[in-house]
């Protein structure tokens, strides 16, 4: 199976699921990735501003804030290149060409050095954390420079061997998977 068939596979699956089930595997990825190390550890956390069908992210943010953690989103600029920067409650955004939130003033960029833990989005994952995100290749590129944890949070059904089957060359894989349970 390519890529592209994947995505859209997974983009479908991700539609039909219903709003309870979305809200109880939410929970559990929260206390599983709240009580991981990772978590922890982290005094600055990368995350997507989530889209309805996604992973919900403003329980992270929201606990990241309570916490006193810096929260860090990204902004996909010009040439296909992600950088990262300061997100608080006030933060202006602006809807990106993917339909994602991203800074709408994108001021001091935090450099790859400074984020100690990346929370990396996708659509399908293997067991060994390849990935098949959105088709931009900005995470991958991002990625190969950045030298800080990973991790992805995924409904069951977002694993799929066949992921692994598809990696090309220049696909990293992110460390770790926080898996909601069935």
């Amino acid at each position: 199976m390519e890529k592209q068939e994947l995505r859209i596979q997974m983009i479908q699956k991700l539609k039909k699921l219903t709003k309870k089930c979305r809200q109880t595997f939410n929970k559990d990825l929260m206390n599983q990735f709240l009580a991981s190390d990772e978590w922890e550890s982290a005094k600055t956390v990368a995350v997507t501003l989530s889209r309805a069908t996604e992973v919900n992210t403003e329980w992270i943010i929201q606990e990241a804030w309570n916490q006193r953690k810096q929260v860090v989103i990204p902004y996909s600029g010009n040439e296909r290149k992600l950088s990262f920067h300061v997100y608080t409650s006030t933060t202006e955004l602006e809807k990106s060409s993917f339909g994602l939130w991203e800074p709408a003033n994108c001021s001091k960029e935090i450099l790859p050095e400074e984020i100690d833990l990346m929370i990396v989005p996708g659509l399908s994952y293997s067991k060994d954390g390849y990935r098949i995100g959105f088709g931009g290749g900005y995470y991958d590129r991002y990625l190969a420079n950045y030298k800080g944890k990973t991790v992805s949070l995924l409904y069951p059904f977002q694993l799929e061997e066949s992921t692994q089957i598809v990696a090309e060359p220049f696909d990293i894989p992110v460390q770790k998977l926080f898996i909601a349970s069935e």
